[in-house]
C-alpha cells in the first residue's frame, strides 16, 4: 500500500470517528433520576393540568409519577367514555350504556362493577383485581381498614342523598404493589 493510500484510509478512519462521536448521545445530567417503572405523565386536578412551581421556581406543568401515576390513569380510563377516544376506540369505561339499562339499584351496582373489571382489563400494569365497592358494599370495609362500620354507613347515607356514587378499587400490580382507585359518577 503506497503512502497516499494508507493517509487516505487513516484520514477515512478518523473522519468516520469524528462522525460517531457526533452521533453519541449527550453525557447525562446529574443526579440522574431513574425511569418509574409506572410511568410519568402531567398531572390532573378535575380534567385540568396543574401549575406549580417548577425546579427553577418558575411556573411550570406538574408532573406525576410511581403509583400516584397508576391511580390518576385508572381515573382517565375509567372517565373516559367508551368509542370517544379517536385514536383507540377500545379504550374506556361504557357506563353511558350501563346506566340506560331498566334494572334495579343492585343489579346496576353490578353492572358498573363489571364494567370497571372490564375497562381495568385494558390497563397492562394492572396483575390482579382484589376488590371492587360501593361505599355501602361489605368489601368497601376491606379495601378502607381506616373507617369503621359507623363512618362507613354515615357515608353510604351522605351519597343516596346526593345521588353521587363513588366506587373503590384494590389492585395489584404488576410489581407487587397495591393500589387503591376511586372512582367517582352521578345515578341511581
Amino acid at each position: 500500500m503506497s503512502d497516499a493510500e494508507t493517509s487516505a484510509q487513516q484520514q477515512a478512519q478518523t473522519d468516520y470517528n469524528n462522525a460517531l462521536a457526533r452521533l453519541a448521545l449527550p453525557a447525562r445530567a446529574k443526579p440522574f433520576v431513574p425511569a418509574d417503572p409506572y410511568g410519568r405523565t402531567l398531572q390532573l386536578t378535575d380534567g385540568d393540568f396543574v401549575v406549580a412551581p417548577g425546579a427553577d421556581g418558575a411556573p411550570d406543568l406538574a408532573m406525576i409519577a410511581g403509583k400516584d401515576e397508576l391511580a390518576q390513569g385508572i381515573q382517565v380510563l375509567v372517565g373516559t367514555n367508551l368509542g370517544s377516544d379517536i385514536f383507540n376506540l377500545g379504550f374506556g369505561f361504557d357506563l353511558i350504556s350501563t346506566m340506560a339499562q331498566p334494572v334495579p339499584f343492585a343489579q346496576m351496582q353490578n353492572l358498573i362493577r363489571l364494567c370497571v373489571v372490564k375497562a381495568l382489563s385494558q390497563e397492562q400494569r394492572i396483575r390482579q383485581i382484589l376488590a371492587v365497592a360501593f361505599v355501602d358494599d361489605p368489601a368497601y370495609l376491606t379495601i378502607h381498614p381506616e373507617v369503621s362500620q359507623e363512618q362507613q354507613q354515615a357515608m353510604a347515607q351522605q351519597q343516596r342523598l346526593s345521588r353521587q356514587w363513588s366506587l373503590d378499587v384494590l389492585l395489584d400490580t404488576r410489581l407487587n404493589d397495591q393500589v387503591m382507585a376511586g372512582i367517582q359518577g352521578v345515578g341511581p
